[in-house]
């Protein structure tokens, strides 16, 4: 049925329509060997640019992965963009092969961002989370929690793109944007929550629990400069 099928990513559009445009043209002069080189490279570029629905698990207390891939770091560290404070970070590398459509982590208003000019070391490296270039996202839930997300470059990603805006109200699962071919997604957590994955992890963005709010009172801290 039409509405089960995978949409794409309208970022993806030009490169498929560029590859498929010579795929064609090759078919048409005679090149068959090229012509299904880049008829296969036609269909792995939709394949990359795939934008499938997620659902988003019930209730107010889980935070969802912000990427599709692997864990590749989980513990303390020091939010570098906006709060200049330590807390619970999650890492996720996200391959050739895993959707690169990034989500929200949780509910609430987009305070700022920030755009990082930088290097594009592979991403799956723990050095890439401060040296490569980046999008960073402060969100701040309704209770007043600071949650950061940080869309990362890597070695052939050499483009961040955001679909929101600083003000927006966002849900937890809906589309913060994309990284194009291979990336990295941070997110930077209040130390009050109680993390729920391990480095090494395969996570799925906008579904897999990667932490939980506890009860503890929230505290607003201020953002800062940005």
């Amino acid at each position: 049925m039409l509405g089960n099928r995978v949409k794409i990513a309208h970022e993806g559009l030009p490169y498929i329509g560029f590859a498929g445009f010579f795929a064609w043209l090759a078919a048409l002069l005679g090149f068959t060997l090229l012509s299904l080189v880049l008829g296969l490279l036609t269909f792995f570029i939709a394949f990359f640019f795939r934008d499938p629905e997620r659902v988003a698990p019930t209730g107010d207390r889980s935070v969802v992965s912000s990427g599709d891939g692997t864990v590749v770091e989980v513990g303390k560290a020091l939010e570098p963009h906006f709060l200049n404070r330590e807390m619970s970070k999650v890492g996720v590398f996200l391959s050739m092969l895993d959707c690169h459509v990034n989500r929200f982590p949780i509910s609430g208003k987009i305070i700022t961002t920030k755009h990082i000019e930088g290097k594009f070391f592979a991403a799956n490296l723990k050095r890439a989370s401060i040296e490569n270039e980046r999008v960073a996202t402060l969100i701040e839930m309704e209770r007043g929690e600071q949650v950061v997300v940080v869309q990362i470059a890597g070695f052939l990603a050499r483009r961040v793109v955001s679909y929101k805006n600083v003000g927006d109200e966002v849900e937890k699962g809906e589309r913060i944007g994309m990284i194009k071919f291979g990336s990295r997604v941070d997110v930077y957590l209040p130390l009050e929550f109680d993390l729920a994955v391990n480095k090494g992890e395969k996570v799925t963005s906008g579904e897999t629990i990667i932490a939980w709010i506890n009860d503890v009172s929230a505290k607003k801290a201020p953002a800062g400069e940005g």
